[in-house]
């Protein structure tokens, strides 16, 4: 320490005599408002500026004191407000006021049937009872308005009988008081008047106090969902609430009352929705609520009847299968049949090598570099089909599923690809788009969810396999018709379970009834507990597929599941909250088709397409209506993308872009690009120009990579000449869109030129 006659410098005397204090912010500054600076933002003072910085404190302090008083009394102000509309809400003082308005009521219909003379020889009791009932009304409007504010008068109610009461109590006044002027003696006549429209005030009031009164103060509460009505209720009658607010909080009821909450209806569609889309959301996904609905005529059930007569002595069926089926039954319909006509591996013992599909060479070794991309978004799942002969869902569930089976599921790899195996015999080939290609799709993109590391920790290795275990077999048997169809038709599986979610409980029974069998059993060797476990994991995976689930998985995922604030990291709370998890897993995955790469998206739009077309064309054949989307004389292919990005990927996708850093910056930017790409074309757009904007797409990649090396001169003119100029004109998608655009190295960018 240096003598006490060594000064002390600057720096060491502020630190010394101003220590550093703690502080809840390191942004603000003490004065005028909030808490003072941190030095770790700001460089400590120098010793003049701390004495200035005192001298300035002192004169602010007087500012500080007034300050904190107004907040202290405004505070105060607030309380005696709040405690003044708790007392005017109470039970009692409802029943008070209600008695004098009803009481007050009988006396004013009294007076109206009373003539002139009777009602002057009463003249002291009329006037004193209006004074009376006046002065305590008036106050029950002074202590509401200074409950509730202003608001109170908004409602149109309120204001007219708030001006009815003041100008009753002002004639009142003067009629008591007595008056000998013919202006006042004009005026007063018009009390006749304010005691019609007192009378009209006094039943709106009544009505309107024992509808409140009638939810406030009903008996004991007996259910959750009891009380947040009756706090809704109670809301909804509170005299401050504006009106658009109260039309909200109506709202908010009925959907309550009718378990309408996670619901999605016609109010999704806007004004700008084109008929086509309208027509696919209300057929397939859309819920109507059955209490709006209006009772038909019963001579439209007649005429029905009718028709259904006549098309059964026709000797026309209601259930119908796939195209081209002579017996005419779906395929895979008849469930008993199905469990086992389609097992024809022995009980045996054999090797790996035997039971999966033989690859040469050359084909297993591109094979297993294909599998070093799988854990990438843009895996190339027809690539692997193509070298794997047509065995992408087994070679490529063997490839995920293999270790997981081992050591979790405790299964021998016989059994495993024994699985794979019977399940890709049971997706249908000839189907465009719900085969074995599908199926390992959605595998692999399951996959790539499963190794995020924000769900990494909330997974265990035993829900990775049920995961992949669900996308496998998700569609499994399907017969290329959705679920409206096979309602429409009344098909075998539409009536076992009785039209609900019809093909998804049929893909869950099928697989399961599979694993009844002991070389098929891949859950066989798990615990009674984990089986009952992954069971229902499975069945409610398998389920949150249909589309009709939709808009109530994607609330429930919001509603619990999604950080509330930006910064907040995902949290699974339970065991329910996994299984939701799970499930909106396996359903993005499934839809997922519009996030992929450009050239991907395309090939399976045109899988869609054909599939949808054979249901439409079967559909005319029977002369049911065309649905949405699947007749190939009018489908608008640009619609159709659009509108099912607009109205399930990219919602459900920005969700997950909110949870998950890859999916948001691969998987949510592919999305967008290939919307902005479907919006750019014109309507004459058609799905057989789709194999013409692959073929210009991958010219265009071609051209791109060329450029990259440096060797552009000898992409447009090697080969031969087989690059000639007809191959340089515009594409097909430019023709129709009048625009260029730019593709990058992954096939993602601008519309496809």
């Amino acid at each position: 320490m240096p003598p006490p006659d060594v000064p002390l410098s600057p720096s060491l005397h502020h630190a010394a005599a101003v220590p550093k204090r703690q502080t809840l912010s390191r942004f603000f500054r003490h004065y005028p408002y909030g808490e003072r600076r941190s030095r770790a933002v700001a460089p400590a003072e120098s010793h003049h500026a701390a004495h200035a910085s005192r001298r300035k404190r002192a004169g602010t302090s007087e500012f500080s004191r007034i300050r904190d008083g107004s907040v202290a009394n405004m505070r105060s102000h607030q309380r005696l407000r709040l405690h003044v509309g708790e007392f005017m809400r109470k039970l009692y003082v409802e029943l008070f006021f209600v008695m004098i308005v009803l009481a007050y009521g009988i006396f004013v219909l009294v007076q109206i049937t009373m003539g002139e003379d009777a009602l002057a020889s009463y003249k002291n009791i009329v006037d004193l009872t209006d004074v009376t009932v006046g002065s305590i009304l008036l106050v029950e409007i002074t202590l509401k308005v200074f409950a509730y504010g202003l608001q109170y008068l908004r409602n149109g109610w309120n204001l007219f009988d708030a001006l009815v009461i003041v100008a009753s109590f002002i004639l009142g006044i003067v009629a008591a008081w007595g008056t000998t002027s013919t202006v006042f003696m004009k005026v007063l006549r018009l009390r006749v008047i304010l005691r019609v429209l007192r009378v009209l005030v006094v039943f709106e009031r009544v009505k309107q106090r024992s509808k409140a009164m009638n939810f406030v103060h009903k008996g004991p509460i007996s259910s959750p969902v009891e009380h947040v009505l009756r706090v809704l209720q109670e809301l909804r009658y509170h005299p401050a609430l504006r009106s658009s607010l109260r039309e909200e909080v109506e709202f908010a009821i009925d959907v309550i009352r009718n378990n309408r909450l996670y619901e999605a209806n016609d109010e999704l569609l806007g004004e700008e929705v084109d008929d086509d889309t309208q027509n696919w959301l209300r057929g397939e996904i859309l819920k109507v609520n059955d209490t709006a609905k209006v009772l038909p005529d019963t001579t439209d059930d007649d005429r029905s009847s009718a028709t259904q007569l006549d098309a059964a002595a026709n000797g026309k069926s209601t259930t119908v299968g796939r195209a081209g089926d002579t017996s005419g039954a779906a395929a895979g319909a008849n469930e008993a049949a199905a469990g086992a006509g389609t097992m024809a591996i022995a009980r045996r013992s054999v090797t790996m090598k035997e039971l999966l599909p033989p690859l040469d060479v050359a084909s297993e070794f591109e094979l297993q570099n294909l599998f070093r991309d799988v854990n990438h978004w843009h895996f190339d799942i027809f690539r692997v089909n193509l070298i794997s002969g047509g065995n992408a869902l087994c070679h490529l569930g063997y490839h995920l599923l293999h270790e997981l089976a081992a050591t979790h599921l405790m299964i021998e790899q016989v059994i495993l690809v024994n699985f794979l195996l019977e399940i890709q015999r049971g997706y249908i080939a000839t189907n465009p788009y719900h085969n074995a290609i599908h199926a390992a799709d959605v595998m692999q993109t399951v996959h790539y969810f499963l190794i995020q590391p924000e769900l990494a920790p909330f997974l265990r290795p035993l829900d990775r396999a049920l995961a992949l275990l669900a996308a496998g077999i998700h569609d499994f048997k399907h017969d290329g018709f959705n679920n409206s169809f096979h309602i429409s038709t009344a098909s075998e599986i539409a009536l076992r379970y009785n039209d609900h979610a019809v093909l998804e409980n049929f893909h869950v029974a099928q697989s399961f009834l599979v694993m009844k069998h002991q070389e098929f059993n891949v859950l066989g060797k798990l615990p009674s507990e984990d089986f009952k476990y992954s069971r229902e994991m499975i069945i409610q995976m398998v389920l949150a597929t249909d589309m009709a689930k939709h808009f109530e998985d994607v609330a429930l995922f919001k509603a619990n599941i999604l950080p509330v604030a930006p910064d907040e990291e995902l949290v699974i709370k339970n065991v329910g909250d996994k299984k939701l998890l799970l499930k909106m897993i396996l359903h993005t995955c499934d839809v997922s088709n519009p996030a992929k790469e450009r050239e991907i998206m395309l090939k399976w739009t045109e899988r869609v397409v054909e599939e949808f077309f054979v249901q439409g064309d079967l559909e005319k054949q029977l002369g049911l209506p065309v649905s949405p989307f699947m007749d190939r004389d009018t489908i608008v292919l640009k619609k159709m993308q659009v509108g099912f990005a607009d109205f399930i990927v990219t919602p459900l996708f920005s969700v997950w872009a909110q949870i998950l850093v890859n999916v948001n910056t691969v998987g949510y930017k592919a999305l967008l690009s290939n919307r902005e790409f479907w919006s750019s074309l014109t309507d004459e757009f058609k799905p057989f120009m789709i194999k013409d904007a692959i073929r210009d797409l991958n010219h265009r990649k071609r051209l791109s990579q060329s450029s990259v090396s440096g060797s552009d001169e000898s992409a447009v003119t090697g080969n031969g000449g087989a690059l000639n100029t007809s191959r340089l004109r515009r594409s097909v998608v430019n023709l129709l869109s009048g625009s260029d655009g730019n593709v990058d190295g992954n096939g993602n960018g601008g519309p496809v030129s």
